[in-house]
């Protein structure tokens, strides 16, 4: 009788053994169905979902999904600073973490936590299967961001290609306006000044002629802004002190600049010699000399700086002006770009010095704040002994 009972006994315990096994295997395929399941909606999210933001909160909001205590847990995705919180968030010891990257670089981070209170027994309550689907789920979102990153890039490559194309039409367009439109603007202004210059000429009528004198100076202006912006002319460098071309620049301008009370404040720390165009600096140095008087019509101060950093000579012309608002600035090298009146400005000027700029590979910045003033930068090579 013992004997039977023992043995009923064994049986027992091997099908108790045969049934938890059983039970293991379902949980564990429930798991996987998870685990399955969380990878794929990831995975339809970032294949639907154009908008970067959107996509990485729907996904942070899935992730919990696909682990064991899903109700015990929460998820933070953290992408260049901007973090991406799931439903009911909490920070906790009990964490695991994948990195993110795009182009061999890290750029974010997956952060999964448990609530502590959960299997405190275990030191570490993350399957192995979930430690996988972590960084899968890290691989789906570092290729979408690097394939948002691809077509950013190629939608502005495309963009400039478009404004290069309008450039390019401007140009051709610009030449045959300014051999249209010179002639008979030389005309206009030659009979203007020579009507001045008549005796006993009406008051009414010497103001109708000063007025069509100006008018046709600032549009043979326009003209040649328009030549200078499309002339691909070759540049003629040599070597030339910088210091002694903004001297020479300001000797046309600082009659002006004493007209409408603004004063010149030079801060030269040595000579400094670079290798080009006089022609086109003396350009550079004019263009923004006026961009700055043009932005103090109450007066003030233009401040003009050459020093020589590393292996660059850096000059700048600083004023008091009204400022440039955050919004322009990124607009400000934009060609026919001006926040100035009609009469006052093409939007030509800042233009042709960006490209001087570039062809001497050199570089120019602009910072500003409203009512205080700009500050222009250029950095130009250094000629080397």
């Amino acid at each position: 009788m013992n004997k039977q009972i023992a043995a009923l006994e064994k049986e027992n315990k091997k099908l108790q053994a045969f049934y938890d096994q059983y039970q293991q295997a379902r949980q564990n395929e429930k798991e996987r169905i998870k685990e399955l399941n969380c990878l794929y909606q990831v995975a339809q999210c970032v294949v639907l979902e154009r908008d970067t933001l959107a996509a990485l909160q729907k996904i942070v909001h899935i992730i919990p999904g696909g682990w064991q205590f899903t109700d015990k847990c929460c998820a933070c995705i953290t992408v260049r600073g901007d973090q991406y919180l799931s439903a009911n968030f909490f920070a906790s010891s009990i964490r695991q973490r994948e990195t993110i990257f795009i182009d061999d670089q890290a750029a974010g981070t997956i952060d999964v936590y448990y609530d502590p209170d959960i299997v405190p027994q275990k030191s570490d309550p993350f399957l192995v299967e979930e430690k996988n689907l972590l960084k899968g789920i890290a691989n789906i979102i570092s290729f979408y961001l690097k394939k948002q990153k691809d077509d950013q890039a190629r939608k502005m490559i495309q963009n400039q290609l478009v404004h290069t194309d309008r450039l390019a039409t401007i140009g051709r367009l610009a030449a045959g306006v300014a051999h249209e439109l010179n002639e008979p603007l030389g005309n206009i202004l030659g009979l203007a000044q020579l009507s001045l210059k008549l005796p006993d000429l009406p008051k009414q009528a010497k103001k109708d002629l000063d007025r069509i004198q100006e008018c046709a100076i600032y549009s043979r202006e326009i003209i040649k802004k328009l030549m200078e912006f499309s002339r691909n002319a070759p540049l003629r460098k040599e070597k030339i002190c910088l210091n002694q071309e903004i001297e020479n620049s300001l000797t046309f301008l600082a009659a002006q600049c004493a007209k409408k009370g603004i004063a010149i404040e030079k801060q030269f720390e040595k000579k400094v010699f670079i290798m080009a165009d006089p022609n086109q600096i003396k350009q550079v140095v004019t263009n923004l000399t006026i961009n700055a008087i043009q932005a103090m019509e109450n007066g003030g101060k233009i401040i003009f700086t050459v020093k020589q950093v590393a292996d660059n000579a850096v000059f700048s012309v600083e004023d008091t002006g009204i400022g440039i608002s955050s919004e322009h600035i990124s607009s400000a090298f934009m060609p026919f770009f001006t926040t100035k009146d009609v009469n006052e400005g093409t939007g030509l000027g800042l233009s042709v010095v960006y490209g001087i700029i570039k062809n001497h590979d050199g570089d120019i910045r602009v910072s500003s704040e409203l009512q205080k003033g700009s500050v222009f930068e250029v950095s130009l090579p250094v000629e080397k002994e």
